[in-house]
């Protein structure tokens, strides 16, 4: 068996250290070659355009860098606290939708009042936003990483409804607000570029943050906060602490987004900023989240950014490329940051099989418990649920000669059926997230993840003509996937919150170039074959029910037999056995001889597995084709389902189901109620921060949840 620990290592010198985020970036650019070389690419042109565009444009550098220096400074002022707030892209645009309000409501105020007005408003706007995770995480016991992704989600569908809706303007049928007026434009510092001076607030913001974090009291306090009960006792308020960090990560954010809308945009759209949220982090760390860093590391993806843009049009290379750069910059950079620090030592060797699993006991170890299955137990599990299905036949059979082809039948018959398939992609993605937490460890590439198996899993389907063989290629990939994951948070202890953004960033990245190369960009998206429903006898043909009993295979499997798997598993077998003690007390557990970095392992590449075969489900069977964010809907909402169902397979399914109707129940309403659809859309979002906050201090996470565990 391969182990790999760690063994920290003597500092290395300021040079070496300080050469670290070179080489992420060198060797980022390196291996991309492979992928030039994919797309039939010359190395030569390609990296020619790519490297010396900016440079021949220097304007472009500084107007692409602005906004992306002004977020990383919002990840890393948060950063810093330990204050995971992964939603500034939210609060982005937020500060945008402001700026694209006042600037019209209030243009014939003079320019010297409406800017300044504008970004005080905007900063307000985006702090608000983050506060709002803050007060779920203090007064609530939620994690800051989930709410501020969920506020995030609902932000971008509410922006798109208000700029479809009221917002929109009249001399276009695009979803954009009306132009703002001159005097709330900042002025072109050089005739003939897009060059502004919204771009010289970054560097001011940097002098006034690089004194704050390093001049003020708040640099103490940020110190303070990395170890909350030690502050606590030092007479220092934690709480206070991640207000006024929250106040200023969430307040550059919102600051941003005006610059963005009054320095070049003149108006709002839905596209605004793409990724800007990912490559913030990704800068922000490449800085080392410190402001002179950050900024230095800004205007190196702005290069790339360009570089890329400028490479395909001239070449015709997908300009993917730049994005895959920065992904593997930031998972390169997590590596030999880890490199720079331990010296990683590989054992090979046999550990004794344990003859028995251990269940948590008094006194923090373990007693021996044999795996069996009992069926009267299992029958006594599924004593509710059969006699809920039972109930639904005999209702549906009473009334039939009441309701039985009525519009009532039609509407209810719809709904259940919506409901069961919009369930079932989250029911994968659910189940697979909850048996990683299971092992104390979280995986935010699931957005990523599901994405790659609609994009690869449609890729095979369309290139073979077999749907099946789709959804072996999406489990695939989500296996290898989830395997990067597992080396960076469990062999060598990366922030698994980084982690996570790093390979969502990565894998939605590499899905969409390769897929721009197989498949190209035709005018009509390209589609598998339909699968056929499968209807299960008389019941399917029962009214009002039936739909729920007429449906793919894949539903069948996703929303009948997985949890009931999943739950027998965790429960009656030893392996599920070792998943909870690994979770629990992971120490514990490897003195009774479990592997716990095997078992993480483990979980991990299985539960992205399901990630991605959940994000499939959408490429293969719902839509049957594939396109941008097709696959990763609704992966936080699954997410946030693990934490409502408190770790528990049933609840989850209960939670997943509730939440399909939800969308059903949405997707009726638009037909009924005169608004933009996205408004519904953002519905489960919402709810499932309402929800997050009744519920936030009855949930019982594992034990050793995001706590990584080295062998002494």
């Amino acid at each position: 068996m391969l182990e790999l620990s760690l063994q920290r290592r003597e500092p290395l010198p300021l040079a070496l250290r300080l050469s670290l985020p070179v080489i992420a970036v060198a060797l980022a650019i390196l291996t991309s070659s492979i992928y030039v070389l994919i797309a039939g690419g010359d190395l030569a042109s390609v990296y020619y355009y790519l490297l010396t565009w900016p440079f021949e444009n220097p304007a472009e550098i500084l107007v692409t860098a602005a906004p992306l220096i002004m977020l990383a400074f919002s990840v890393l002022v948060a950063f810093r606290a330990r204050f995971w707030n992964l939603g500034p892209h939210g609060q982005f645009i937020v500060g945008g939708l402001i700026a694209a309000y006042l600037g019209v409501q209030l243009k014939h105020l003079p320019p010297q009042l409406l800017i300044p007005l504008i970004f005080a408003v905007a900063w307000l706007g985006g702090a608000a936003v983050c506060l709002t995770s803050w007060w779920l995480k203090v007064y609530r016991n939620q994690d800051e990483v989930l709410t501020t992704l969920l506020i995030w989600s609902a932000i971008l569908q509410i922006c798109a409804g208000l700029l479809t809706g009221p917002m929109r303007s009249p001399y276009t049928t695009y979803p954009q607000s009306e132009e703002i007026g001159v005097n709330a434009k900042l002025p072109v510092l050089v005739p003939g570029t897009r060059l502004h001076l919204g771009v010289l607030i970054p560097f001011a913001v940097l002098g006034v943050l690089w004194l704050t974090l390093n001049r003020t009291i708040l640099r103490d306090w940020i110190v303070a906060a990395t170890a909350p009960r030690v502050a606590e006792l030092e007479g220092f308020s934690v709480s206070k602490i991640y207000f006024w960090v929250s106040f200023i990560s969430g307040g550059l954010a919102g600051l941003a987004g005006a610059c963005e809308v009054t320095g070049i945009l003149y108006y709002m759209t839905p596209f605004v900023g793409p990724n800007y949220g990912l490559i913030a982090l990704a800068i922000a760390m490449l800085g080392g989240l410190d402001p002179i860093g950050a900024a230095a590391a800004g205007i190196f993806f702005s290069i790339l950014i360009n570089g890329a843009n400028a490479m395909s049009w001239s070449t015709g290379v997908p300009s993917f490329l730049s994005d895959l750069i920065q992904a593997q910059t930031l998972i390169l950079f997590l590596i030999v940051g880890v490199l720079g620090s331990y010296r990683v030592i590989v054992r090979f060797g046999r550990r004794a099989k344990p003859e028995a699993l251990l269940a948590d006991g008094s006194g923090g170890g373990f007693t021996p418990r044999l795996a069996g299955i009992n069926l009267r137990v299992v029958l006594e599990r599924f004593k509710i649920p059969a006699l809920g299905l039972i109930f639904l036949i005999a209702a549906s059979f009473a009334l039939s000669p009441i309701a039985g082809g009525t519009y009532a039948e039609m509407m209810i018959s719809s709904i259940l059926g919506l409901t069961l398939v919009s369930a079932v992609p989250i029911i994968f993605a659910a189940l697979g997230e909850m048996l990683i937490e299971k092992t104390g460890v979280v995986n935010l590439g699931i957005l990523g993840i599901m994405i790659a198996g609609a994009g690869w899993g449609f890729m095979a389907a369309y290139l073979s003509g077999s749907v099946l063989i789709g959804v072996l290629a999406a489990a695939a990939v989500g296996a290898l996937f989830g395997l990067l994951h597992a080396l960076l948070v469990v062999s060598l202890g990366n922030q698994q919150h980084i982690a996570g953004i790093a390979i969502t960033f990565y894998a939605m990245n590499l899905t969409y170039f390769i897929h721009r190369v197989l498949i190209g960009s035709p005018l009509v998206e390209p589609t598998v074959p339909a699968t056929p429903s499968l209807k299960l006898g008389f019941l399917g043909d029962l009214p009002f029910i039936g739909p729920l009993f007429d449906q793919s295979i894949y539903v069948y499997v996703g929303a009948y037999l997985l949890p009931i798997l999943i739950a027998l598993i965790l429960a009656k077998t030893r392996w599920g056995l070792m998943v909870r003690a690994v979770g629990d007390n992971p120490k514990a557990a490897d003195s009774s001889l479990v592997r716990v970095h095997a078992t993480r392992y483990y979980a991990i590449i299985f539960g992205s597995m399901l990630m991605a075969v959940g994000g499939a489900f959408y490429s293969l069977i719902d839509l049957r084709s594939f396109n941008l964010n097709v696959g990763g809907e609704w992966s936080w909402i699954a997410m946030a389902l693990v934490v409502l169902g408190n770790w528990n397979p049933f609840w989850i399914w209960a939670a997943c189901i509730f939440f399909g109707f939800l969308t059903a129940l949405q997707s009726w309403l638009v037909t009924v109620v005169q608004l933009p659809y996205q408004f519904f859309q953002s519905i489960p979002y919402i709810l499932t921060v309402a929800l997050s906050a009744i519920l936030g201090k009855r949930v019982r996470p594992p034990k050793a949840f995001l706590k990584p565990y080295f062998r002494e």
